[in-house]
């Protein structure tokens, strides 16, 4: 499948979820983190997946109702003795890679290129042009695989943090990244140009979650400064621009707050998913775009309390 009809499927899937959700009339929301598993993973090698398949994956395993969040590719099933059940459909799980092109005569070198550096040899004496495309390969949900290893159909159970030990890992993370922020009535917003995060009063909110899903939401903000991962912050309302940078933030939310323990869940906001939809009818790169750019705000943030020694695992 070429790149250009992988964006097509990922933002058809995508429209699709979005639109079942206006239809439910925004009652249930549309990407959800949860499961036997927070994130999807590849169950041989407890790979977690990033970016954009995990919120393809994520949308399917609760789409069809499967009881696990764990995958395989074909060739790992097979080894395992597995046998797809009748009728199950592949999902997509895309990645980046690169070609390699010689820059006077256009000759696709990438088998070459890719030779001399395992060999060790230089190639700083050719001259090629590194233009990057998006494959894709297929992979099944365990509840689609028969005759797996009793130890695969084990449901992993979530170890929900107790409230102390929870919010106490989200704050350390918060307080990690020196970000300035205030607290004031009511107000919820990060200013590029002083380089602020406003926060409501924490009495101010209903829970725990809720008050984490909004200061991580300007905190995926914050990461957009010019002095941190430099991204295009100048979008007014109802912009293009805009809407990528708040469908940054919401994705970056959802990440994070899965991996503290929440069932985590992109917004309500109707105008930001119309919005969203509006653009992906006619970007097929919009969706890929924001959770690439989602995936290196929540790493920034993640890379902070890392640093601090925080066990960062899922």
């Amino acid at each position: 499948m070429n790149t250009k009809k992988l964006y097509d499927k990922i933002t058809s899937t995508i429209i699709e979820m979005l639109e079942e959700h206006k239809n439910s009339g925004y009652n249930k929301a549309w990407y959800n983190l949860s499961g036997d598993a927070v994130f999807a993973h590849n169950r041989a090698t407890n790979h977690f997946y990033n970016g954009i398949n995990q919120l393809l994956l994520q949308y399917l395993k609760e789409k069809y109702n499967y009881a696990y969040n764990g995958w395989l590719t074909f060739n790992q099933l097979k080894e395992l003795g597995g046998k797809i059940r009748k009728g199950s459909k592949a999902a997509i799980v895309v990645y980046k890679s690169h070609l390699y092109i010689d820059a006077n005569t256009g000759e696709n070198i990438t088998a070459k290129i890719l030779a001399m550096e395992k060999a060790g040899i230089s190639t700083d004496d050719i001259d090629y042009q590194k233009q990057g495309y998006m494959k894709g390969y297929n992979v099944f949900n365990i509840s689609q695989i028969e005759n797996l290893p009793d130890e695969y159909y084990k449901i992993k159970e979530l170890e929900n943090l107790s409230e102390f030990e929870r919010n106490e890992k989200a704050e350390f993370m918060i307080r990690c990244t020196k970000a300035n922020i205030k607290f004031s009535p009511n107000k919820a917003y990060y200013s590029p140009s002083a380089d602020i995060i406003n926060l409501p009063l924490r009495q101010q909110f209903k829970s725990d979650s809720d008050f984490y899903r909004v200061a991580f939401h300007e905190l995926g903000h914050w990461t957009g400064h010019k002095s941190r991962l430099n991204r295009d912050m100048s979008g007014k309302f109802g912009s293009k621009e805009y809407a990528f940078e708040e469908l940054i933030a919401e994705l970056n939310t959802a990440y994070i707050n899965a991996f503290l323990g929440y069932d985590s869940t992109i917004t309500n906001n109707v105008a930001y998913i119309d919005s969203w939809l509006s653009i992906m009818k006619n970007d097929t790169k919009f969706i890929v775009s924001a959770a690439s750019q989602a995936q290196k705000a929540s790493d920034y943030i993640f890379d902070f309390a890392k640093a601090h020694q925080l066990e960062l695992t899922a």
